[in-house]
């Protein structure tokens, strides 16, 4: 009756046990008569943390298609642990909105209608005022939406949320890269790189600091138990994505660990620090307790006189206790740049369930500066991507540096940024590193390791012509 052709929806069907909303549409390909309307699901697609479904409605006097975008990813009773994925949806449905026409009303629903509905809709409301005016009011367009329906942006985090949001969009600005124009900006950075200041790199990476100076509690990382467990004061899992362990029996879950979220892919990895003598139980817990088979690893254990890690594997045929776990070093092989071990590990009272885990140590990435060339980090990834393909792509690959988060957080962005290239003919540098430092403090950590992403993007463009489809 209203015509309308968009349906925004923002919650799961059920979510921590309890029904959400009914499953309104037929699964793709069939078709489901609602009283005298018949609708058909013409299409569906994974777009990264949402799935655009078109129908087919119609009555006998006339059909017209309805888009719905299904946004997947907004926990229950909390807000989204980055707001890459809402910038996303938000510009898809705008997109959709213009092609139709924009005359006809977007049904945007959750479970209530009230608390991320409003959310979405005031966030849209400040972007339009953003382009007609100097100044915006958070306050007064929530007030207005509450005088139209009840409890609209419901919570104060959602609220707190809704002012991030649009302190990005006046930041940020446009930062899409399409494909075909990743050369050219990457010669206009190799430009920058011989002025004294790299003017360019600097001002994108510290506005990348900017946004994420978003308060995130790092309480368990300051319990006195636990602060000898951290290799740097100032890199610390937040409460949010930490990784907790089983207890100890000693009231022991922590480990300086926290889970990452890359692409569409919730909690792929697990980027961590280096382990200490200390913590080197811990570690091997961790994998053990989530199933990983994979360890990357992107630093030596001493660099310059210095030491980066401590070397938490047995010899190459021999094992090793680790608390109550126990590794043994079955392979070991040289392949170019990095070393490829495998360990089998078990718990010793466990007679099943031993599993075996292969680790890809990077050894060539110099202290406190990026690799000559991208290409040792081309066939590292392609290494581990086809090892995460046999092992079935269920369980978090585990990346680690010294501290966790330059290199380690360098190696998850290429990652995440060649994923975005399967989804659309443009990337986001600026976008995902924000994405990964609201997951782990200082995520691809200096202006150079930033230009370095751009380095490693485009030569997985040019090597594998992907932006060809683009064209």
């Amino acid at each position: 009756e209203t015509e309308s052709s968009i349906i925004v929806m923002l919650t799961n069907l059920l979510e921590n046990g309890k029904k959400k909303c009914q499953k309104y549409w037929p699964d793709f390909g069939a078709q489901r008569d609602f009283k005298q309307i018949n609708v058909v699901c013409t299409q569906e697609e994974v777009i990264g943390c949402f799935v655009k479904r078109t129908f087919t409605i119609k009555l006998p006097e006339g059909a017209h298609d309805v888009t719905q975008f299904h946004y997947t990813t907004w926990p229950d009773h909390n807000i989204p642990i980055t707001t890459t994925g809402l910038h996303r949806l938000k510009q898809a449905v705008m997109e959709q909105h213009k092609k139709s026409g924009e005359s006809k009303p977007i049904v945007v629903h959750c479970s209530a209608g009230a608390g991320r509905t409003g959310t979405f809709i005031a966030f849209d409301s400040l972007s339009m005022q953003m382009n007609d005016r100097p100044s915006i009011n958070v306050f007064d367009t929530v007030v207005n939406l509450r005088m139209q329906r009840m409890d609209m942006v419901q919570t104060q985090n959602q609220y707190m949320f809704l002012h991030k949001l649009v302190a990005e969009v006046d930041m940020l600005g446009q930062t899409d890269i399409p494909m075909m124009s990743l050369e050219s900006k990457t010669k206009e950075l190799e430009r920058f790189v011989t002025t004294t200041n790299c003017v360019m790199v600097y001002r994108e990476h510290l506005a990348v600091s900017t946004v994420c100076h978003f308060i995130c509690q790092t309480t368990f990382s300051l319990l006195p138990k636990n602060k000898s467990k951290n290799r740097f004061k100032n890199i610390l899992p937040y409460d949010h994505t930490r990784v907790v362990l089983s207890d100890d029996g000693d009231g022991n879950d922590y480990i300086n660990a926290c889970y990452i979220d890359c692409h569409s892919v919730p909690r792929k990895y697990i980027a961590t620090q280096g382990p200490l003598a200390k913590t080197e139980g811990d570690f091997w817990r961790m994998m053990w307790e989530t199933k990983s088979s994979i360890i990357i690893m992107l630093t030596n254990l001493f660099e310059n006189g210095k030491k980066k890690c401590q070397k938490y594997w047995p010899d190459f045929g021999a094992q090793r206790d680790f608390k109550q776990i126990n590794v043994a070093c079955t392979q070991e092989e040289v392949i170019g740049c990095f070393v490829k071990r495998i360990f089998t590990i078990k718990l010793p009272e466990v007679s099943q369930g031993a599993h075996d885990v292969t680790q890809f140590h990077y050894t060539t990435w110099p202290d406190h500066n990026i690799p000559i060339t991208t290409t040792g980090l081309h066939r590292l990834k392609h290494a581990v991507m086809e090892q995460h393909k046999k092992s079935g792509e269920s369980k978090p690959i585990v990346v680690h540096c010294s501290a966790g988060a330059g290199r380690t957080g360098t190696f998850i962005a290429f990652d995440s940024l060649s994923m975005q290239m399967n989804d659309r003919p443009s990337i986001n540098v600026f976008d995902t590193v924000v994405n990964l430092r609201m997951q782990r403090m200082d995520m691809v950590q200096t202006p150079l390791l930033y230009r370095f992403v751009y380095y490693c993007m485009a030569e997985f463009v040019s090597t594998f012509d992907v932006y060809a489809n683009f064209s």
